[in-house]
């Protein structure tokens, strides 16, 4: 069974999931990026491949995301081509009752935590991200995988490649797992400073595969041309496109990494009031503030910015002076910003080299430690 057919086949059987004995899914994480949605298809793929109970265990591939955000996922209806219609969403399938009925297992890839009971059934991690103090621990350490490389799929195609089955990587399989590679490294851009020599590795195997003949420059502009097409998209949905979500006892906030190439000013800029960022906040679960990032490559050279919204005004002092913290290391300056509002800051990121893989634990630990100054 060749992969359109695979993703075909899974969704055809989700009216249809008390026949089988187990559930397992293999779930992406909640920004639903190109390494993690590629990351769950080719892995619940491979393992489907290679199961030896098919008709008593499905595996199945599940965006953490809805269909209005995936809609603004350009790269990855790019790089899915026809299969983009194929895909699962976190909504499609009834996790409860199969949680319930005890058949359900999940699997994690390009993330290690899950907030809620889900933990429990959590049987295997790959990931790329920094451990959390909360992160999950499961008894078999040996399917823990956590690696900070460039791209989860590096590790994917690690496990792939390793394993004793089998499975034949395709030209398809290699050429999908290495899109986010080449995407997430910015084609091994050495300014960008998120290649390892691990991911370098991967990714000359998975050429072997590669029987097509593709010019992976072309692949890597191909793609974040589409990931920063902003053509018809609101300040909301650029806002939307790219976002995680980080919750304290006191605080909620997410962070929006915005389409390549547009910037943290440019959407400051677009605004009139803040209707469009307090409608968003609140489909986000009423969150209290959203913290802004984005990022321009030209010419080899990589640039940054970061700035935030906060809804009260009495909750800036406390993120302002903590995310300028020295020993943070992000760099960073204040910049004006081109319109009154004292509830907006803008920065030039002079640390290019920390994402948001680094900038969100940050945000975390804040969250976790905020206490309003009057809270009496």
């Amino acid at each position: 069974m060749n992969f359109t057919d695979y993703l075909i086949y899974v969704k055809s059987q989700l009216n249809n999931l008390v026949k089988f004995r187990l559930i397992r899914i293999v779930l992406g994480n909640e920004a639903c990026d190109l390494d993690s949605a590629i990351s769950a298809c080719v892995y619940a793929y491979f393992l489907h491949s290679t199961c030896q109970s098919k008709d008593e265990i499905l595996h199945v591939p599940i965006l953490n995301t809805q269909p209005s955000v995936f809609r603004l996922r350009n790269e990855i209806h790019w790089l899915l081509k026809e299969n983009h219609s194929n895909m699962i969403f976190i909504d499609d399938i009834d996790l409860n009752y199969l949680y319930d009925k005890n058949k359900l297992e999940i699997i994690l890839v390009d993330h290690h935590c899950l907030y809620s009971k889900f933990n429990k059934i959590v049987t295997q991690i790959i990931d790329h991200h920094p451990l959390k103090e909360n992160s999950i621990a499961l008894q078999d350490s040996s399917k823990i995988k956590i690696e900070l490389v460039g791209s989860c799929c590096t590790l994917i195609a690690e496990e792939i490649l390793t394993s004793n089955t089998n499975f034949q990587m395709t030209n398809e399989i290699a050429y999908l797992l290495t899109g986010p590679i080449l995407f997430d490294t910015f084609n091994f851009s050495p300014s960008a400073g998120r290649t390892t020599e691990k991911d370098k590795q991967i990714y000359e195997q998975l050429l072997t595969y590669r029987t097509l003949p593709v010019d992976d420059s072309t692949l890597f502009k191909d793609l974040k041309q589409c990931a920063s097409t902003t053509t018809g998209m609101s300040v909301q949905d650029l806002l939307q496109k790219d976002v995680k979500q980080v919750s304290g006892p006191n605080i909620r906030l997410v962070i929006s990494s915005l389409p390549s190439e547009y910037t943290v000013e440019k959407l400051i800029g677009q605004l009139k009031t803040m209707k469009d960022i307090d409608e968003f906040l609140s489909n986000n679960d009423n969150a209290d503030g959203v913290i802004m990032l984005s990022l321009e490559t030209t010419n080899d050279e990589t640039k940054r910015q970061l700035g935030f919204y906060i809804k009260k005004y009495e909750h800036m002092l406390p993120i302002n002076e903590y995310i300028q913290r020295g020993e943070h290391n992000l760099n960073l300056r204040e910049r004006g910003i081109p319109i009154n509002q004292a509830r907006i800051k803008l920065f030039e990121q002079r640390n290019v080299q920390a994402s948001r893989k680094q900038i969100l634990p940050l945000i975390e630990n804040f969250a976790k430690d905020f206490a309003p100054q009057n809270s009496s």
